[in-house]
């Protein structure tokens, strides 16, 4: 039975944190990762003949997304993480014990897209590009305690919305997060 291109996409869809992250563990270009992820995709859906099943069509899409990105790590001269790390990764973003991972990935993923501009430049700075709250409030000009309250406010705002998002009240007008 060969799989529907409608059942290939949703699965796809559905784990695509997981194959993006696994790309971008090698790659280190979120960029890169997804532009890997919609090649993975497309030839999905043209080896759609050889999938037995979803779980099939999950394990081939992170070995696919694995192998295009050592490709272009290859050819951009990067070092990128030893084989044994990428096996260890891999194994454990396939497992399908993990799908609910992936549904709270997913949930956070659309909730950080509902932040404000200086919600989401917050969060950068402090995940991204690893600064203290000392130096993102003297970058700021803020106090440090008036960062990690709105840092708190945002957590706080993202874990509800994530929470809302998982029991399917998605109904609710999306909330914007105070910055």
């Amino acid at each position: 039975m060969v799989l529907e291109p409608d059942t290939i996409v949703q699965v796809l869809l559905r784990e695509r944190l997981r194959v993006t992250a696994l790309a971008a563990a090698v790659i280190r270009d979120v960029h890169a990762a997804d532009d890997i992820f919609q090649q993975v995709v497309l030839a999905a859906l043209e080896a759609r003949s050889h999938f037995r099943d979803t779980d099939h069509v999950l394990a081939w899409s992170f070995r696919t997304a694995r192998c295009r990105a050592l490709d272009l790590a290859r050819s951009r001269h990067l070092r990128s993480l030893p084989d044994e790390v990428l096996d260890l990764l891999e194994s454990r973003w396939s497992d399908p014990a993990l799908v609910a991972s992936s549904d709270r990935g997913e949930a956070l993923h659309r909730c950080l897209g509902r932040l404000t501009g200086s919600a989401r430049k917050l969060l950068q700075m402090k995940y991204t590009d690893g600064m203290t709250a000392s130096a993102i409030a003297d970058k700021l000009r803020r106090t440090a305690n008036a960062i990690y309250q709105n840092l708190s406010r945002i957590h706080r705002s993202l874990r509800e919305c994530v929470e809302r998002e998982l029991v399917g009240r998605e109904g609710l007008a999306p909330r914007r997060v105070p910055s």
